[in-house]
């Protein structure tokens, strides 16, 4: 593996509605990846405002950021960039307006869709989103 030389942050908002999750696929040089709305922090941007940011950017939902819910908690090397180590954050987050465009931002994000949290594990995700789908934390979402 090639020797680490940058680190990004990224942080997510968990939307849950009727016992499902807002997730996002997202195109990425390998293929497409399954993963929460959100995204890389900013410089001089506070986290708060990124994930209410990205979220809009992704999903067309305005959300109000509530509790910060986990953190990577090991060390994470980017599959797809191995010279980079990921941070990732996730923040419990609550629909205040819009309507989900289902076929994305036009950009990176290909399509939007709400997903029961069984559906997760049949679907491509970075292992370092799997850490916290796979942590009581997320669990106790539902």
């Amino acid at each position: 593996m090639p020797k680490v030389t940058r680190f990004r942050v990224a942080i997510y908002g968990v939307l849950i509605e009727n016992g499902k999750v807002l997730l996002t696929d997202t195109t990425v040089p390998s293929g497409i990846i399954t993963n929460f709305p959100g995204g890389g922090l900013e410089l001089g941007e506070a986290p708060l405002e990124a994930v209410a940011r990205e979220f809009k950017e992704e999903t067309n939902i305005e959300v109000a950021v509530g509790d910060l819910l986990f953190c990577s908690q090991r060390f994470q090397q980017n599959p797809e960039y191995p010279d980079e180590q990921l941070m990732h954050i996730y923040y419990r987050v609550r629909r205040v307006s819009g309507e989900v465009v289902d076929r994305g931002n036009n950009d990176d994000v290909v399509s939007v869709r709400w997903t029961a949290p069984a559906e997760l594990l049949a679907r491509r995700i970075l292992q370092v989103d799997m850490e916290f789908v796979e942590s009581a934390v997320f669990r106790g979402l539902f």
